[in-house]
C-alpha cells in the first residue's frame, strides 16, 4: 500500500522549497524577503532590457535624460525616460509606506 500525502501538506513542501510562503489565513502567497524587487514594466521596458541585457532601474538614473536615451539608441524619447523614472520613484516610496 502507497501512503498519499496530502495535497495541501504536498503544496505546502513545494512552495517552502521555492522559497514562497502562504499568508496566514488566506490563499495569497507572500514572496519571501530574499526574492528582487517586482517593479512592474510596461512591454517596451522589458523588451529594452532583453535587448541589451541591462537592470532598466539602475540604468534609468545613470547620467542625465539624453545620456540615457543615447545608452538605449534613442529607441525613447527623453519624456519616456522622465516617466519611467518618476513611476520607478513613486513604486520605492508607496513600497516604504
Amino acid at each position: 500500500m502507497t501512503s498519499r500525502t496530502p495535497t495541501a501538506k504536498l503544496r505546502r513542501q513545494i512552495l517552502g522549497r521555492r522559497g514562497v510562503v502562504p499568508a496566514k489565513k488566506t490563499k495569497r502567497l507572500l514572496a519571501v524577503d530574499e526574492q528582487p524587487d517586482m517593479f512592474p514594466k510596461t512591454d517596451r521596458m522589458k523588451k529594452l532590457e532583453y535587448k541589451y541585457h541591462i537592470k532598466l532601474e539602475v540604468v534609468l538614473f545613470d547620467g542625465s535624460l539624453a545620456e540615457v536615451v543615447q545608452f538605449l539608441n534613442g529607441e525613447v524619447d527623453k519624456s519616456t525616460v522622465s516617466k519611467w523614472r518618476k513611476r520607478y520613484m513613486e513604486y520605492m516610496r508607496r513600497k516604504e509606506i
